[in-house]
């Protein structure tokens, strides 16, 4: 604290006044800083409060994304499953298709070599019926 030179009447009233002056000056300039700094506080936390929106947005957008991946990916999984067993049952029905033709092939390459046979038998018959002839 200032320590003010004393008059007539008390203390000196110039050193007074401008004590004051500073006092009030200084009031001031704290008043105004103070109102700046809340100023910036508020922007501050309106800036904050967009930035929460945007992220909370976000991050229902993102979990809403993963929600219809996860469905797609279950929907192509099961279309691929399905493909799959068709897939097979037509391979399965394929193969026994093949087998039956083979089946038949190797009935008729029998029947067919027992006719031969039958027929050289023959032949061979009147082969031996013209010699002895």
């Amino acid at each position: 604290m200032n320590n003010f030179n004393e008059s007539e009447y008390g203390y000196n009233k110039k050193e007074v006044n401008e004590f004051v002056d500073y006092v009030i000056k200084k009031t001031e300039e704290n008043i105004n800083i103070i109102r700046s700094q809340k100023d910036e506080i508020r922007r501050l936390q309106e800036e904050l409060e967009k930035r929460d929106n945007i992220y909370y947005i976000i991050k229902s957008q993102a979990e809403d994304i993963k929600k219809i991946a996860e469905k797609e990916a279950d929907h192509i999984l099961n279309v691929a499953k399905d493909n799959a067993s068709r897939i097979v049952n037509d391979a399965l029905l394929r193969a026994d298709s093949v087998n039956k033709k083979q089946e038949a092939m190797n009935r008729s390459i029998q029947t067919y070599k027992k006719k031969m046979r039958s027929t050289l038998l023959e032949q061979l018959d009147n082969i031996d019926e013209i010699e002895i002839m």
